[in-house]
């Protein structure tokens, strides 16, 4: 059975076109054919109907292969295009070829004709195959690109021969900057090195030429300092090569998390440690020993100091951890803080017989947005800590002003004094200044802490004036209740 082919004829001569015709059906082809001999008449028939081939006289009286041919590639058409021509020369099918024709022939041998059909859809067909699979690899690239560059990740490959960026999404982008196409991998994330890193993982992701699973590691950049999570996989490239991909996570967080723990898991056990050691050891001492009144009362006191100590430890601590996981759901009310602080100062004024508590705050302060018992523990904290770092007894001041949509509180002591070199740090976990008052007074290096995270959960802060040997001032900040 005869293929049939849909096929354009340009062609102005009737005996020509019959020609043509024997020729292809000869050859077992059924031509479902229209011609034309103008350029108007070869637009229409493009308009009409999708053609397989194209075959043309060279040089007509009103029309010629090369103006056909400009035609289709105008219309960005993938067409095979023969041209037929009783006279060409060869510089003239030289400069057809140039132009786009797919191949040449002359009408005194019309045998190649049927070969040349067949031969050009085959390619053509092939051609059409590539495009569409090109196309598909081209949207399912953009698709994955869309994807990564959505992530809040890293995400490269690179050649695994060249070291050179194949692809960088755009976090990685705004990491290392947009220059990066092309350039070594080690040059562009690695922060200008010069040759591959020595914990390149190529070779853990081949075996035999053949990708092995998924190679999760860890490593510090060496740019921005901060520690990646990385799967790194042998993949096919969109040109079929093996490639290496990596994902990196920024994991600096929870590495400081895990370092943060485990310096507390030490400071937590070494300051119960301390406590724990007193009161077993006047314990014992009662249960061994048959000691007055008098001295049973000295050591009791101790063992009762010591457990206090413990159970603030313990309490700060617990609540500080409650406070980080955002496990403490606040009660947020209207709270005057001029009565709070009158009360803690009452307090810690029958506490400590050596201290001046003094209360000098107007009135009039409104109330600001919070909870009371968190910010009692705040003002209660700086007051404790106000006497402690003030050995020598001396005043402590209470005070508090209204500015605008805040309201600031402050206790003032005429202590120590801190270092200006401390007085960011002081605030930091279990950080105690390494000096011998400070030794003497004690405490887990928690209180400070605990207040700026309840500040920070109530969206006020913190801070402190202070100079050495003539006393610090702890201020906290906040938002007026509306």
């Amino acid at each position: 059975m005869d293929t049939q082919v849909s096929t354009l004829i340009l062609e102005d001569s009737e005996d020509d076109l019959q020609l043509l015709l024997r020729a292809v059906r000869r050859g077992g082809i059924d031509p479902v054919y229209e011609r034309a001999d103008t350029a108007e008449g070869m637009c229409a028939a493009l308009e009409s109907r999708a053609w397989d081939v194209i075959i043309a006289d060279y040089n007509m009286p009103r029309f010629g292969a090369l103006a056909a041919l400009d035609i289709v590639k105008e219309r960005g058409l993938d067409i095979p295009f023969i041209i037929v021509s009783g006279k060409i020369g060869e510089d003239l099918a030289v400069a057809a070829m140039k132009a786009g024709a797919h191949d040449y022939l002359m009408k005194g041998n019309l045998s190649r004709l049927v070969p040349a059909i067949e031969r050009e859809i085959r390619e053509a067909d092939e051609r059409r195959r590539r495009r569409l699979a090109e196309e598909t690899i081209r949207t399912q690239f953009n698709q994955i690109s869309t994807i990564f560059d959505s992530l809040n990740a890293l995400v490269y490959v690179v050649d695994m021969g060249t070291y050179r960026l194949l692809y960088l999404n755009r976090y990685g982008a705004q990491l290392f900057g947009e220059n990066w196409e092309g350039r070594p991998c080690y040059e562009v994330i690695q922060g200008g090195k010069t040759v591959p890193c020595d914990f390149c993982t190529n070779d853990k992701l081949m075996l035999d030429g053949k990708p092995l699973p998924p190679y999760i590691w860890e490593y510090k950049n060496m740019i921005s300092g901060r520690w990646y999570q990385c799967i790194d996989k042998a993949i096919r490239w969109t040109d079929g090569r093996l490639v290496r991909m990596e994902i990196a996570i920024d994991i600096t967080e929870r590495k400081e998390m895990e370092r943060m723990k485990d310096e507390m898991i030490s400071a937590v056990s070494h300051e119960m440690h301390t406590p724990l050691t007193a009161m077993m050891g006047f314990t014992e001492f009662l249960l061994d020993n048959e000691v007055d009144r008098e001295q049973q009362k000295t050591c009791l006191r101790t063992i009762y100091k010591e457990t206090e100590r413990l159970s603030e430890l313990i309490n700060n601590f617990l609540q500080l951890q409650r406070l980080k996981a955002s496990m403490v759901k606040f009660r947020i009310m209207p709270v005057q803080v001029g009565l709070l602080m009158a009360d803690a100062a009452s307090l810690y004024a029958a506490a400590s017989k050596k201290h001046r508590i003094v209360v000098d705050c107007p009135p009039d302060l409104p109330p600001v947005r919070g909870n009371e018992e968190q910010l009692y523990q705040v003002v209660s904290n700086l007051i404790s800590n106000a006497i402690k770092y003030s050995p020598d007894g001396g005043t402590v001041t209470l005070g508090g002003r209204a500015e605008n949509d805040t309201v600031t509180l402050w206790v003032k002591d005429e202590g120590i004094g801190i270092a200006p070199d401390f007085q960011e740090r002081i605030f930091e976990r279990f950080f105690r200044v390494d000096n011998s008052d400070r030794r003497k007074a004690g405490g887990a290096g928690l209180g400070l802490t605990l207040v700026r995270e309840i500040m920070s959960a109530h969206g006020g802060r913190v801070w402190v004036e202070s100079e050495l040997g003539r006393g610090s001032t702890f201020y906290v900040s906040l938002p007026v209740m509306r």
